[in-house]
């Protein structure tokens, strides 16, 4: 048997425990990094989707004041008007949301949903709305109209209770069973 003490180390106990905490460390290590790296990928992505909003509203933005213009130049000058401003605060908007970070957009959508709570959550509500409605449109027709039997040929199905009871099976006397 090899004494601990002549071969320089220590204990098997300890060297084994030195390696496992070491292995520990360096796993813990590579997690923190892998995690830093997955937040700030989405970090990007989420600033990515934010100039790509700012530039819609831009988009909004120049298509209301064209209206307004047409608006104005004929019989309904009000209406022009009120159009341009929600033009001119959508460009503001669009303006705003590119030149702030996504914590700042963050804080702001904090403090109007405190301070006007109701239009906060009627704003929820519609894009809510407005989401579900895009999710049910952009969905592939085939599967209602396959479920309701019309691809098949089939009637479609009652989707009512059934309140009838029927046998699955009948014999005769010779013991055969009809379906």
């Amino acid at each position: 048997m090899i004494n601990p003490e002549e071969n320089g180390s220590g204990s098997p106990t300890s060297d084994l425990k030195q390696k496992i905490s070491e292995d520990i460390q360096s796993a813990s290590d590579y997690a923190g990094q892998a995690a830093t790296k997955i937040s700030d990928d989405a970090k990007d992505a989420a600033s990515e989707q934010k100039n790509v909003l700012a530039n819609k509203l831009g988009g909004v933005a120049d298509a209301l004041e064209k209206v307004a213009s047409e608006l104005e130049s004929g019989d309904q000058r009000d209406i022009g008007k009120l159009t341009r401003n929600l033009g001119t605060n959508l460009r503001g908007a669009s303006r705003s949301i590119e030149d702030r970070s996504l914590s700042e957009i963050a804080g702001m959508a904090e403090d109007f949903g405190r301070k006007q709570p109701l239009a906060f959550l009627s704003m929820a509500a519609i894009a809510g709305l407005a989401a579900s409605r895009f999710l049910t449109s952009s969905a592939p027709k085939s599967s209602a109209s396959k479920r309701d039997g019309a691809v098949s040929g089939q009637l479609p199905v009652s989707r009512a209770p059934s309140t009838s009871v029927a046998p699955t099976s009948l014999t005769t006397t010779e013991g055969r069973a009809y379906d």
